[in-house]
């Protein structure tokens, strides 16, 4: 049965022979690997390297159940099998389409010993009262200067030459947990040593509180929380710092450099079982957040358009310091259908990356969006520079693989030249603008509240006010949206890349653990060494 011929039988036939035939290979991978030939190898390689069966529907359940067996005997095969097995999940990843998307999820289901989620730190429920004034004196802040809203923000000069004092609002029914909890994330983040420079802000406390209740907080935008709770926090001047700023994104080398040290921070504390869950926010579908049970958050595995790309590439998780935004730190463990959370989380990270590069490019002319005076797509292409695209791609997915595994890759399971090019195809001329408010989705609203919607997006108050709520759709014009409205992604080799990239990283790892090279998963530990085990003081304070 392990012979040549059982080898090639039924995995080189039609859809169905190849389905049963992949089946009965992974019924055996699991009861005996050593059983499994490397002739069964090569066929299962070429199974998935000629993608024969890429016009079937359910071509990707054949590949899944493929690569599957795959990894199962790069896991528990004999070394023969197990080295061939790796070789050929690796040209998997190198087939763009459903080979790739199949492979990168059966990859995420590789056991990754040396990792483990971290226990997380506990936020004090306490809650300070305070004046505004009296917070501002005790963070050091510069208070002969008049603070500047920063979002739900309030940023403040410090005394101390190169800081500021930041004023973060809670908003109207969040649980204020998160504010807190970005607290003990920092204090948590303050004691690692970072494989490069990351600053982390220093937070304010009132004995045991991390939290204020602030009444007179000056006047913010709506929907900030009534009694004027927030968190308090020193950081360096450059904090806000943008790679992608309008008018002054960063370019050449700067650019480079900041987006490869935030891909190397995000993938390292992902490798020690913390990740960053909103980098960026992706959606699907924003307006369909409170009726949709995954809230409209977009999904990367998954064909779907992505909503609002530009706009929400603007002000991203990372920059010039480093990372920021704590409270969306949150301790995950490897595991589940296709790595479960931290697989999709990973892709999120390096969809995040390429988002912002890209933006990075349009942000030169922030101007130049949407639709020309003839109702054309504007054509932005000339504000990308090819080579360096590609650059911040090659150097943003090796340095996410040097911060997970502990070294770079090998090579790179894709082409970022084939991928610079597709990205300023799509991304530099805005083809799709359209957003649908479907009548359900109004349904949900008040009227002044469908009105004030109407206006965030765009409409004139006076043309918000010629639609009555839940009478027709009304369709907006808020892109550039990475395809059209309820259809698929205009650019799915981004989301191949990133599936290729995270699979990249998790058979990286899981080699290294197998080798017994790893590190321990635990990052809890990396809190205990304020000094680095060669005596220097750690890099992120």
């Amino acid at each position: 049965m392990t012979g040549p011929g059982y080898a090639a039988f039924g995995l080189d036939g039609d859809f169905t022979a190849a389905y049963l035939a992949a089946r009965r290979v992974a019924d055996l991978a699991v009861r005996d690997p050593a059983a499994v030939c490397p002739d069964t190898v090569a066929a299962l390689a070429g199974l998935l390297a000629r993608n024969d069966h890429a016009r079937q529907a359910q071509a990707r359940i054949l590949y899944r159940e493929a690569a599957g067996v795959l990894v199962t005997l790069l896991a528990r095969g004999p070394g023969d099998v197990a080295l061939a097995s790796r070789q050929a999940l690796a040209a998997a990843l190198a087939v763009p389409g459903k080979p790739r998307l199949a492979a990168a999820e059966a990859v995420g289901d590789l056991p990754l010993p040396g990792l483990a989620a971290p226990v997380p730190p506990q936020p004090s429920p306490d809650v300070a009262a305070t004046t505004f004034g009296a917070l501002l004196a005790a963070a050091g802040a510069d208070t002969a200067q008049a603070p500047r809203r920063a979002g739900r923000s309030l940023v403040i000069p410090a005394r101390r030459p190169g800081w500021l004092v930041v004023v973060k609002r809670l908003k109207r029914g969040e649980d204020p947990a998160g504010l807190a909890l970005e607290a003990a994330w920092m204090e948590r983040c303050a004691a690692f040593d970072f494989p490069e420079p990351c600053h982390v802000p220093r937070p304010c406390r009132d004995g045991a509180a991390s939290l204020f209740a602030v009444p007179d907080l000056p006047a913010g935008p709506a929907g900030l929380d009534p009694g004027g709770r927030c968190l308090a926090y020193r950081a360096r001047s450059d904090y806000f710092r943008y790679p992608n700023e309008p008018g002054r994104p960063m370019d050449g080398d700067d650019l480079v450099a900041t987006m490869g040290r935030a891909a190397l921070l995000l993938g390292w504390l992902a490798g020690r079982g913390i990740v960053h869950e909103a980098a960026i926010p992706l959606f699907h579908n924003r307006v369909q957040r409170d009726r949709r049970e995954d809230g409209g958050r977009y999904d990367w595995r998954l064909p779907g358009r992505l909503d609002r790309w530009l706009s929400s590439s603007l002000h991203p998780n990372f920059g010039a310091s480093g990372l920021r935004d704590f409270e969306h730190l949150a301790a995950v463990a490897p595991g589940g259908a296709g790595g479960g959370r931290l697989y999709r989380r990973m892709g999120d990270h390096l969809v995040s990356l390429l988002l912002v590069a890209g933006s990075a490019f349009r942000m030169r002319d922030p101007s130049l969006v949407g639709r020309d005076a003839r109702g054309r797509p504007v054509d932005a292409r000339h504000l990308f520079d090819l080579a360096l695209l590609r650059r911040v791609i090659a150097t943003a997915f090796a340095r996410y693989h040097e911060g997970f595994v502990g070294e770079a890759p090998a090579a790179l399971p894709l082409c970022p030249e084939a991928l610079a090019r597709r990205m300023v195809e799509e991304m530099g001329v805005d083809r799709h603008m359209t957003e649908l408010v479907r009548q359900a989705d109004q349904e949900a609203m008040t009227d002044a509240a469908f009105r004030e919607f109407l206006v965030s997006r765009g409409l004139s108050p006076e043309a918000a006010a010629g639609h009555g709520r839940g009478e027709a759709d009304v369709e907006l014009q808020t892109g550039p949206h990475l395809g059209a409205f309820n259809n698929r992604t205009s650019l799915p080799e981004m989301n191949e890349a990133a599936a290729a990239m995270v699979a990249a990283c998790l058979a990286g790892r899981h080699e290294r653990d197998r080798r017994g090279e790893g590190e321990s998963g635990d990052a809890s530990r990396e809190g205990e060494r304020a000094v680095s085990p060669n005596g220097r003081p750690d890099r992120g304070r």
